[in-house]
């Protein structure tokens, strides 16, 4: 609840990445990190269960959040003391594609391998106007324009792609990999490979800004708040001596 609370108030896309996306496991994830033990860490998803080099290095926790293993592996070993950390983050997150038959998508287009950008379909539904957001069109889409200007297709295009069904699905966008060339495994298939399917303007996920103090105290509260129900409501649920 309070990451959730985070994200909304702080940043509203990343809150919407996650909810169209269903990335629930960052929940166990989160509380392995706050609280280390073996019940916590059994809870783990597989994708996220720290590899030796994170047990090994310190490194900024954020990086426990992507799912790729070798990709943390990475990050911890050439950006773990660069304060630009939550860009590439973000960055990084930005670039989670899904590759596809490009004809599956597109009408007319050729038997041929492509990828698109998760962020830019959920930036394209939610172009839609309220009430609409079940609408789905049929695929494939008359353009590949269609695909980011036409929620419904963005939609229709999401849900065949499987996007809210775990990041065993996605890969990286080569793009991501150019800009940050130490990154890239020497192994594996991580990176996407084919046509990349965009629209004309690509957004990036934004990273955390410095808090003030009216934001701090609005966290304080809610967490006050969460604290003392949860403890009245065990309180009330305790049989009676």
């Amino acid at each position: 609840m309070a990451l959730s609370l985070f994200n909304s108030m702080t940043r509203p896309d990343v809150m919407a990445w996650y909810a169209k996306t269903r990335f629930y496991h960052i929940i166990e994830l989160t509380a392995w990190q706050l609280f280390p033990s073996i019940a916590t860490y059994n809870k783990l998803h597989p994708r996220y269960q720290p590899t030796p080099i994170q047990l090994e290095h310190q490194h900024p926790l954020v990086i426990d959040w992507i799912p790729f293993p070798a990709l943390r592996d990475q990050l911890v070993q050439h950006h773990s003391a660069n304060p630009d950390i939550d860009q590439i983050f973000c960055d990084a997150v930005t670039g989670y594609v899904v590759e596809t038959p490009m004809a599956s998508l597109v009408q007319g287009a050729p038997l041929a391998t492509a990828y698109i950008r998760v962020t830019d379909l959920i930036t394209a539904m939610d172009a839609s106007m309220p009430g609409n957001d079940t609408d789905m069109a049929t695929l494939p889409a008359p353009s590949v324009a269609m695909l980011f200007s036409s929620p419904a297709y963005a939609r229709a295009a999401f849900r065949k792609l499987n996007m809210d069904k775990g990041a065993g699905y996605y890969k990286i966008d080569p793009a991501f990999f150019q800009k940050y060339p130490e990154l890239r495994p020497g192994s594996g298939d991580l990176v996407a490979m084919g046509i990349p399917l965009k629209p004309k303007q690509q957004n990036i996920l934004t990273y955390p800004k410095p808090l003030d103090p009216t934001t701090v105290q609005t966290y304080r509260s809610f967490i006050d708040f969460s604290i003392d129900a949860a403890n009245t409501i065990s309180s009330a649920n305790l049989p009676a001596v």
